[in-house]
């Protein structure tokens, strides 16, 4: 079973325990001070995007389309949560998440020879390395009851991604130049940040006064811009996603 089946089947007891009638008329204002998550599981949402550019050739223009996949996968999670006013409080937290996954390319390339006259060509890079850092600052609620508490949290959520990006490709062609051969991509790393949205419950469950264990499951998501060679626009893309994870509360 994955961590993200995990963390799921975790959360849904929880929640089921917290909706009973027994926690809601057991619960009450959380005392701590302070409340810290740390947290591994998966990203299970997946997400695509394409970019194209013109690239002069044979002083006409080659157009190439790059389709990226971002698939689902691990990621780290640290959060915190500081206690305001009654169960009130403020969730400041940092994830990290990785993927890698090679792209399709799709174009043409002009003849030498033959004015408007378009090659077709394709072909698949090397796997892109993708690295996103995120951070959210969100208003917090807590509740608990016995040793259960169930926090529920939303606000900004802010990301830096790192992004391998096909910048060219390389080809062959025949001998009559009436096609050519996909031989290799150049790849270039581009850098984008932007600042979107977050929601999230993190579910803890006390083993001591200061030392638990939980699982959390949060959305965020906002949109961004890769800068890339040869393209008027750059590359868009999305950020974020549905994190499901489970591991260490610690209480003071």
């Amino acid at each position: 079973m994955t961590l993200a089946r995990i963390a799921s089947a975790l959360i849904t007891i929880c929640l089921s325990l917290a909706g009973s009638a027994r926690f809601a008329h057991a619960q009450s204002i959380w005392t701590d001070r302070t409340r810290i998550s740390i947290n591994a599981g998966a990203q299970a949402t997946s997400s695509t995007f394409t970019a194209t550019q013109t690239v002069p050739v044979y002083q006409q223009t080659a157009t190439l389309t790059s389709s990226y996949d971002v698939p689902s996968g691990a990621f780290f999670d640290a959060d915190v949560i500081l206690r305001v006013s009654g169960g009130l409080g403020v969730d400041v937290g940092a994830s990290s998440f990785t993927s890698s996954e090679a792209a399709t390319i799709t174009g043409t390339i002009p003849h030498p020879t033959v004015f408007g006259r378009l090659r077709p060509i394709s072909g698949t890079t090397s796997p892109l390395e993708r690295h996103e850092i995120g951070g959210h600052i969100d208003a917090a609620y807590l509740a608990s009851a016995g040793r259960l508490d169930v926090a529920v949290a939303g606000g900004l959520a802010f990301f830096t991604v790192n992004q391998d990006l096909a910048a060219d490709v390389g080809y062959a062609e025949s001998p009559t130049f009436d096609r050519v051969t996909f031989t290799g991509a150049t790849v270039s790393s581009a850098m984008a940040t932007a600042i979107g949205l977050d929601a999230g419950i993190d579910v803890g469950f006390k083993l001591s006064k200061n030392v638990g264990v939980g699982a959390i499951l949060r959305y965020s998501r906002a949109s961004l811009t890769f800068p890339l060679v040869n393209t008027a626009s750059g590359a868009h893309a999305d950020a974020g996603g549905a994190h499901a994870g489970a591991g260490l509360r610690l209480y003071f």
